[in-house]
């Protein structure tokens, strides 16, 4: 029961639209779908590792100011970065024209990661979602199950939206195509840009 209830919770997440979909969206139809599944496969692991690191003791690490300041010094720059290339140079290659090298897609397996990993706001939905966890399922194998179970959720999300993505890549037209990757470059960007903001005169 634990791990349906986490795996529900792990769909429900959908609301949350952040950075990483963009990312993978963007990633799955400029390169095709070897390179989003390794941006999900990255999103996947770097949510592993928050979870682990949430749950045994790093909590109070993630949750001082200082800690999410630099987080967030880090996650800008990346976003910034991300953003500012996809809007300068969107590539208009069809995906099956391009050869996707080993060392290629861990690049796409670390664009997935440092993405998602690097931002404060991931560990503070996960502090978040444990903390409620521990309420219902105790600290013991019900909190274990509930959260394979979101994890699981999370990444068949990202999986079919990889797949979504794929499939409606051959209906865009090039202009289509070009307006999305700025678009996406663009929210990438303004999301480097929030994150200072909050970071300097919020805080989280």
């Amino acid at each position: 029961m634990a791990f349906l209830q986490g795996y529900l919770a792990g769909l429900a997440l959908v609301v949350l639209i952040g950075p990483v979909l963009f990312v993978l969206i963007q990633s799955t139809l400029q390169y095709g779908k070897a390179s989003g599944f390794m941006v999900a496969f990255g999103i996947f692991v770097s949510d592993i590792i928050a979870v682990v690191l949430c749950t045994y003791g790093a909590g109070n690490f993630f949750q001082h100011p200082a800690s999410q300041f630099w987080l967030a010094m880090g996650s800008s720059i990346i976003l910034l970065g991300f953003g500012l290339k996809y809007l300068l140079s969107p590539s208009m290659k069809d995906p099956g024209e391009l050869k996707i090298t080993r060392k290629g897609l861990i690049g796409f397996f670390l664009k997935g990661f440092a993405v998602n990993f690097i931002n404060p706001f991931v560990f503070m939905v996960w502090l978040g979602i444990i903390g409620m966890a521990e309420t219902t399922h105790g600290a013991g194998e019900g909190l274990f199950l509930f959260l394979t179970g979101t994890l699981l959720g999370i990444l068949t999300l990202d999986t079919a939206k990889v797949f979504l993505a794929h499939k409606i890549r051959p209906l865009l037209q090039p202009k289509i195509l070009k307006v999305i990757f700025r678009i996406s470059g663009g929210l990438l960007a303004v999301s480097g840009f929030y994150v200072l903001y909050v970071a300097f005169f919020k805080g989280f």
